[in-house]
């Protein structure tokens, strides 16, 4: 995990770390919160559920990006009735 204020690398860090994990061999992706919660929030509204989570548990590792936003992330979350 990696905290600091606006502008100080952590998402450059963090893709370096996935890119070099990569090259070792590992499977992962990445996204940013919002990406992901608006994902999943799109596969229950088709009635998808599920097929998403079950791709990611296949991989070595997820990384994501802008944790901070969790405010938007529950009010997301409630929204699309996960």
């Amino acid at each position: 995990m990696f905290v600091g204020g606006t502008g100080t690398g952590k998402t450059y860090l963090a893709i370096a770390v996935a890119r070099s994990c990569i090259r070792a061999g590992s499977r992962g992706r990445f996204f940013t919160t919002i990406d992901l919660v608006n994902r999943l929030g799109a596969e229950a509204r088709t009635g998808r559920q599920g097929r998403l989570a079950d791709y990611l548990t296949r991989l070595d590792f997820v990384v994501l990006d802008e944790l901070d936003y969790l405010p938007l992330l529950r009010r997301a979350v409630s929204s699309c009735s996960i």
